[in-house]
């Protein structure tokens, strides 16, 4: 019995874990389904407090870190399980006993991992609070300094895009520039000023980049919100949970393509939430695309902000001063420019070192040291980003063009339309003009191009994208491409040497001072050749055009050039010869051999006699012959066999009878001319000719009976009758299909009714100098939709006018219904402009200028005007109007007047205006002082209200 008890307590001491053994496999059906019970409960309070996490994230908290890996692990353990679970469904019947044994032991593992879990629960304060503060900053500060000067530019683009923030109306304001130009550094001042406001709960700075990637905007997001996501977990709609209750600014930096808010879950910026976001971009078309409500360009330095960026506080000697300036012009007002060139330049105080970095950057040679890599590498990812090669070859092809050049979008177009290949699939030259434009507003939508000084219908190039398109093209650059030798405006007096010519495709020698081409060159791959504008070139050698096979536009405009060699007649693959303007010029070889040339301008030449084998030039598309004044005869029966073209201008041209055009309608394919006849016989011959002068285009129908007016083409369908004293027959055929039409001294007619009582199109007319004419319109002689299209009526000199409209009023809401602008001047026997039945048809009337009509007594006639009179009048203008006493005979309030200009007018003692209408005048009342003080007011207020606009000086 002693032994008994070691004995026992041997056998318990080894069947515990013997049993424990056994267990794993005997017990296992019913260890499964405790686990699944014990993990379901357990999954069940992980998404209670995963939920509870949710809730309490909003901006300034985080999720606790012991939360958060407790979290981690139940996803963890669930994950185990039910891979146990999926095991155990195969193992349950098996009887391989091994097997059943450890899956078993892994049960019971989870089981214990479980009860851990569940443990940790328990311990105080840990789950009281799943989220803590973490002292987030609202505005992250960056680094910054706008660049300093009188007024800077930087300075005001930054208040422009503060006061568009402050603007409810704006929740999308898109800032966009070329390359360099200093948006990035503008955001990040406008980030540090928010600092100074509470207008917002947070802002959030995202960089973009070129690789757009939506997960990664995500992530920042949410770590600037210090949000976790989930591996699975939906940040789409997380994030937008989070923001559509915070008052967020999001600036999203560098990006360059659009993406949908939705997609990424940000709640759209509206009046209501009062959230802002911001964009910065080269690309104007990003702007739009993201929908935003003002976009804002930014603009490169002034020259003393220029200065004032590159020199900092360093001191220059007075050598090494001036070539210091001119190096920074070369920088163009660029800053990323301005700081490389600045940091490659410091502590060098040789004047030879600075007098090479200027010839480099004056070359547009990357040898200055980081502008390869930190200028034109960046600058050419807008040119990689454009569309195709296509597009890419017509921003190079700018380059061509002299540095600071306003471009005539007209002229690049046509270029381009001239070389073979360029501008494709288009059947015709206006659908190549309407492609041309529709690339150039691309690169322009790029900010790689910009508008000229000049307006709308001219580009520029800024000066470091020219010198980017001049590096891709050079013949020393590993970019593969065509080669461009560019030496444009550089006052050359001699071509650059023939050595470095073999491979190039195109040659810009343009406005230089060479005085001779006394060599012959081999140019076996040049398609594009421009001297024009060298003014000063006289001689070509005979042999000069003999080997460049591949020619195919050849610009010697405005060229002081006498002939042109015979081995012009060799260049058989020639599209383009434009010789306009060389008034030197008398005479050319045969042209016969130049079967491919398509465009050909010798207008304002000095030639003589028609260049012979014209006849065989069959795919000629535009013919330009205007202002040949030299020119003896013209062989029209020749140029009316061309069957292909498309564009004539022979304006200008002595000795043009209008018969001689009634056989013009051979030209099928003309949609555009330009002519000036000495009469209209040709004009009104038969029908054809109406039929196929209604489907031009464009024309330019100068008819001028008598001397050499300068007249100017105002529309794309114009006609001018100059000197005409007997209109024939007919010729209403004619006008009814101008835009804008012009008569000067002219005589034969009362009335213009029977002229233009069919013109459904007319949107200009001016009338000069007409002595018959006593009315313009007699309302009862013109038909109802006449002048419907009517935007500005010019009336000057017509001593016998005494009304300009007569005959009662047109229907309502037909004619004048767009007349905009009536200027009437030297009109002596004009008594009164309208009736006050006409004046509820001026609805529209914008601009009214009455000048020396010294018998005009009223403005209006009539006791009574129709409410809301003249409603869009913004400028009167009266002068020497001596009689005037009334402008209307009641007092009305003109809603959109903006100034009054009265000169001369001693009669004229009454305004109407009420004092109430004192808010809507926006401009000036000008006139002189005397004048002003003899004016008659409806009571003592008015006067002293109208006094605070009213000012002395007459001046339009």
């Amino acid at each position: 019995m002693e032994l008994l008890g070691p004995i026992v307590d041997i056998i318990l001491f080894f069947w515990a874990p013997i049993s424990r053994h056994i267990g794993y496999f005997k017990d296992l059906n019913n260890n499964v389904e405790t686990l699944m019970r014990k993990t379901e409960k357990l999954k069940r309070k992980h998404d209670e407090i995963r939920a509870e996490v949710d809730d309490a994230i909003p901006v300034g908290k985080r999720q606790k870190a012991l939360v958060e890996n407790w979290l981690a692990k139940v996803r963890k353990t669930e994950t185990e399980v039910y891979s146990i679970r999926s095991e155990f469904a195969v193992r349950r019947i098996c009887t391989d006993h091994l097997s059943r044994y450890k899956l078993g032991k892994r049960v019971v593992k989870k089981l214990e991992d479980i009860k851990k879990l569940n443990k940790k629960l328990k311990v105080k304060g840990v789950f009281d609070k799943v989220a803590e503060c973490t002292r987030q900053q609202r505005v992250l500060e960056m680094q910054t300094s706008l660049p300093r000067g009188q007024q800077s530019t930087s300075e005001e683009t930054m208040e422009e895009i503060w006061q568009c923030l402050q603007d409810e109306e704006n929740g999308v304001v898109g800032v966009y520039g070329m390359g360099g130009i200093g948006k990035t550094t503008l955001m990040k001042a406008i980030n540090n000023r928010c600092t100074e406001t509470r207008d917002f709960d947070v802002v959030i700075w995202i960089t973009v980049s070129k690789d757009l990637n939506l997960g990664s905007i995500q992530e920042e997001i949410g770590n600037r919100l210090g949000m976790q996501f989930g591996i699975n977990e939906e940040k789409r709609i997380k994030l937008f949970a989070q923001l559509k209750n915070v008052r967020y600014l999001l600036i999203l930096d560098d990006l360059w393509e659009e993406f949908s808010l939705n997609q990424v879950g940000i709640p759209k910026p509206d009046k209501q939430n009062r959230c802002k976001i911001m964009i910065t971009t080269r690309s104007v078309a990003v702007c739009n695309a993201m929908g935003a409500h003002k976009s804002i360009k930014v603009r490169a330095l002034t020259r003393e902000e220029a200065w004032n960026l590159f020199c900092g506080n360093a001191v220059l000697s007075s050598e090494i001063r001036p070539v210091a300036e001119k190096v920074v012009e070369e920088c163009s007002g660029l800053p990323l420019a301005i700081k490389t060139v600045g940091r490659a330049m410091l502590r060098k105080d040789k004047k030879e070192v600075w007098e090479n970095a200027l010839r480099a950057l004056k070359d547009s040679s990357p040898e200055v040291p980081g502008m390869e890599r930190q200028v034109f590498l960046p600058l050419k990812l807008s040119y990689d980003c454009l569309e195709n090669d296509k597009i890419k070859l017509c921003f190079l092809y700018c380059s061509l063009f002299p540095e600071d050049d306003d471009i005539e979008i007209d002229k690049v177009v046509r270029y381009w339309a001239m070389e073979e290949g360029f501008i494709e699939n288009v059947n015709n030259l206006e659908e190549a003009s309407n492609k041309g434009h529709d690339i150039l507003e691309r690169i322009k939508d790029a900010c790689l191009l910009e508008e000229g000084s000049k307006g709308n219908k001219y580009v520029r190039m800024h000066d470091l994208l020219r010198d980017l398109a001049i590096w891709i093209t050079s013949p020393s650059s590993s970019i593969e491409g065509s080669k461009f030798l560019v030496k444009a405006g550089e006052g050359l007096v001699q071509p650059p040497e023939e050595n470095i010519w073999g491979g190039i495709v195109r040659i810009s020698l343009i406005r230089n001072k060479i005085k001779d081409l006394q060599i012959r060159p081999d140019y076996p791959n040049l398609v594009s050749f421009f001297l024009n504008e060298n003014d000063q070139l006289q001689t070509i050698h005979s042999s000069f055009f003999q080997l460049m096979p591949k020619l195919q536009i050849l610009d010697l405009s405005v060229t002081g050039i006498k002939s042109l060699p015979v081995s012009l007649s060799l260049l058989v693959n020639l599209r383009a010869l434009i010789l306009t303007g060389c008034k030197h010029l008398v005479e050319l070889p045969p042209l016969g051999n130049l079967k491919e040339l398509r465009f050909l301008d010798f207008s304002k030449s000095g030639l003589k006699n028609f260049p012979q084998g014209i006849a065989s030039l069959v795919k000629l598309k535009r013919l330009d012959l205007s202002f040949l004044y030299a020119l003896n005869a013209i062989p029209y029966d020749m140029i009316f066999r061309l069957s292909s073209l498309e564009e004539l201008n022979m304006l200008g041209l002595k000795h043009v009878d209008g018969a001689t055009f009634s056989e013009a309608t051979t030209m099928t394919r003309l949609s555009s001319l330009s002519i000036r006849v000495s009469n209209l016989n040709g004009f009104i011959a038969h029908d054809m000719f109406y039929r196929w002068f209604s489907g031009l285009r464009r024309f330019d129908v100068q008819v001028i009976y008598q001397g050499y007016p300068a007249l100017a083409c105002c529309s794309d369908k114009d006609i001018s009758i100059y000197g005409c004293d007997n209109f024939p027959c007919g010729i209403e055929e004619l006008i009814k299909h101008a835009i804008s039409l012009w008569f000067q001294k002219c005589k034969g007619l009362t009335s213009l009714s029977q002229l233009v009582g069919n013109s459904k199109s007319l949107r200009c007319l001016q009338v000069f100098r007409f002595s018959g004419v006593e009315c313009i319109i007699n309302w009862r002689e013109v038909g109802d939709d006449a002048l419907q299209c009517l935007q500005q009526l010019n009336l000057r000199r017509l001593p016998n006018l005494e009304k300009i409209f007569e005959g009662g009023a047109p229907p309502p809401n037909t004619r004048l219904q767009n007349l905009r602008s009536i200027h009437i001047e030297d009109c002596p026997k004009l008594r009164c402009l309208f009736s006050s039945s006409m004046v509820e048809h001026l609805h529209q009337l914008e601009e009214l200028e009455v000048l020396g009509c010294p018998e005009m007594e009223e403005m209006t006639e009539g006791d009574m005007l129709p409410d809301n009179s003249f409603p869009r009048l913004r400028i009167l203008y009266l002068e020497d109007l001596w009689k005037l006493a009334s402008i209307c005979s009641q007092r009305s309030i003109f809603v959109s007047l903006e100034k009054i200009i009265v000169d001369s007018c001693p009669m004229l003692k009454k305004l109407p205006l009420l004092s109430s209408s004192i808010h809507e005048i926006k401009g000036k009342i000008k006139g002189n002082i005397e004048w002003w003080e003899g004016l008659e007011w409806e009571d003592e207020n008015a006067k002293s209200l109208y006094s605070t606009i009213y000012g002395d000086r007459i001046s339009s």
